[in-house]
């Protein structure tokens, strides 16, 4: 594997090298392209996996203290490129007279029917994949203030008075989850404008520039999905939730109330708003690891929420088609 969950510290030049790395060696369904700069000058990066003609996205990486999703995601990538190949061999032993009695056991066939899955959504779909939408704050939380190299932007960071563990910013203390343009939108900085940041504007030109069926936003914590739009109608959250209840299935992930979709005192402003609100499409946020879960989280979470996870775009994809 070229994802190793158990790289310590699992570096911002470690996910773009090992994100080359994944392209060069499955190159045929797997595009690796750059689609902005961070304020610090980091690559935001885009994986995009399958041949299908339609597009789904799903993006990780927003807050930076969520350091878990982004190598997760990189995970199922590898994942799904792999058991694409492995069937697609595997088509071809199909057609040899009795390939089907070859079979030996109940983990050949239950990864049979996987690399089925896998190959069917990817022959239908090519994911857009953003594992890391805010690098920038990814390596703050790892690395602390100093690993930004603009002095300006790290006094500014610095004025914050918060912990570099805690981190949910980018590197012009911006929450970039509350900085896309929607009904429930509100200023929350001087100088923060709906759009303003780099990283917003890379994910809404993939939105824009591909057509796209449904996006999906992995956050942390609490293992819950949300899928309700106050704004939105009736027919429209009707929808949602009976995607996520798909997805509740397949993650034992339970179902966020409506009547909490933005906290006591927050804002508007989420990728997910601007989404549903602009394309009117099944957009659903899936918040992975324990509420009571410690910043700087555990790597070991890494293998426990992959395997949460390596459905949910499968169940998506079929839910949206």
């Amino acid at each position: 594997m070229i994802v190793d969950f158990k790289e310590e510290n699992y570096s911002y030049e470690k996910i773009i090298g090992d994100s080359y790395s994944l392209a060069n060696k499955y190159s045929e369904i797997l595009k690796y392209v750059t689609v902005g700069k961070s304020h610090d000058n980091r690559d935001i990066l885009l994986l995009k996996l399958g041949v299908g003609k339609q597009h789904m996205v799903c993006c990780g990486g927003v807050h930076a203290r969520e350091n878990i999703n982004p190598i997760v995601m990189l995970r199922i990538i590898e994942d799904y490129a792999e058991f694409y190949y492995k069937h697609k061999k595997q088509k071809q032993e199909f057609k040899k007279k009795d390939h089907y009695q070859k079979i030996r056991d109940n983990d050949e066939y239950e990864d049979l029917l996987y690399g089925t899955c896998i190959y069917e959504i990817l022959q239908t779909f090519t994911i857009l994949f953003l594992p890391l939408l805010n690098p920038d704050g990814y390596v703050i939380s790892l690395y602390g203030f100093e690993a930004i190299e603009n002095p300006e932007l790290r006094e500014i960071c610095k004025a914050k008075h918060e912990s570099s563990a805690e981190w949910k910013y980018n590197a012009r203390a911006v929450d970039i989850n509350r900085n896309f343009p929607s009904i429930l939108y509100r200023s929350k900085e001087p100088g923060d404008y709906a759009g303003s940041e780099n990283e917003t504007k890379a994910l809404i030109s993939i939105f824009h520039d591909y057509r796209t069926k449904g996006f999906l936003d992995f956050h942390s914590r609490g293992k819950q999905i949300y899928y309700h739009r106050k704004v939105m109608s009736e027919a429209y959250n009707m929808k949602q939730k009976e995607i996520a209840l798909r997805l509740a299935g397949v993650t034992n992930y339970v179902l966020n109330p409506p009547e909490i979709e933005v906290d006591a005192g927050d804002t508007g402003g989420n990728t997910v708003h601007y989404y549903s609100e602009r394309f009117k499409k099944p957009a659903l946020t899936i918040e992975t690891i324990e509420d009571d879960a410690e910043f700087p989280l555990d790597i070991r979470y890494r293998e426990t929420t992959y395997h949460e996870l390596k459905m949910v775009i499968l169940e998506f994809g079929s839910r949206i088609i």
